[in-house]
């Protein structure tokens, strides 16, 4: 009961920030996004390293914030200049950190930015695709890749659980099947069609493929962060989430399939 209900207040604020406006879903994914961070880097402190977590989240809300200023308010490109010096910071800063591991600090920290910053300002030319006026706000491409993830999820979980017997890959997530993969699949293949058939924008082959790199992407997501926490020897990234764990247990899958996303409907919106 704990799970479920922490789940559908999940899913609520999630579409709820998305369907307020600009300003809402700033707000929203920029508190996601640093507890992400957070999260990743306090799980790297499990292997004894010291990622610079306040420099990171420092970058990582700078770029989140600039580059929505870029696209909805139509602040100067070059906004993101200054990235250049907030980034060698990090390395700057270990030369006085004293620590066993400077260059291992460096890579972890860096990793995060990677890892997960840059999949979250993604988020934001999701909902101001280039090919629309600046300052225009789309909120329901953002909506369908949500249901498209949230689809598969529940889809693997059905099958997984009632019919799974072939592990997908067992040293890294022993309760994922290949025939929950498949599962989730389908669900997630149906949702995208009904969802992009309604919209017009995309024809049914789009929707199939979109529907495809997303839960492969995503699947790939929920692996890696389960490899990460798997090295570091911990159940979940944290607690925030009673039943769920921490925030990045429920934003893996996002952060490998909102790239892939956007690229596929850059390239194939309205062509």
């Amino acid at each position: 009961m704990i799970r479920t209900a922490t789940g559908t207040v999940y899913v609520l604020a999630t579409i709820g920030a998305l369907l307020l406006g600009k300003v809402a879903f700033g707000f929203y994914f920029v508190i996601a996004m640093a507890i992400n961070l957070f999260e990743f880097y306090r799980l790297t402190q499990k292997g004894g390293y010291r990622p610079q977590i306040v420099t990171g989240l420092i970058i990582a809300v700078y770029l989140f914030l600039s580059l929505l200023l870029v696209q909805f308010y139509q602040m100067p490109a070059n906004l993101f200049l200054a990235i250049v010096p907030l980034v060698l910071l990090i390395p700057i800063y270990e030369m006085w950190n004293k620590s066993a591991t400077p260059t291992t600090n460096i890579a972890l920290t860096v990793m995060g930015l990677v890892y997960i910053a840059i999949p979250f300002a993604t988020l934001i030319l999701i909902v101001a695709p280039f090919h629309n006026k600046l300052g225009e706000y789309m909120p329901k491409f953002m909506i369908a890749l949500f249901a498209i993830l949230w689809a598969n999820d529940s889809g693997a979980y059905l099958v997984g659980s009632t019919m799974g017997k072939h592990k997908l890959i067992e040293r890294i997530s022993p309760k994922k099947t290949w025939e929950g993969a498949i599962g989730g699949a389908v669900l997630a293949a149906i949702t995208s069609i009904v969802i992009f058939a309604k919209m017009k924008e995309l024809n049914l082959m789009h929707a199939i493929n979109i529907s495809l790199i997303t839960v492969v992407a995503g699947t790939l997501g929920d692996l890696t962060e389960s490899m990460i926490k798997r090295h570091f020897n911990a159940k979940d990234s944290g607690k925030i989430l009673p039943g769920h764990g921490g925030l990045l247990d429920r934003f893996d899958s996002l952060l490998f399939s909102a790239p892939v996303f956007f690229i596929y409907i850059s390239f194939f919106l309205n062509k």
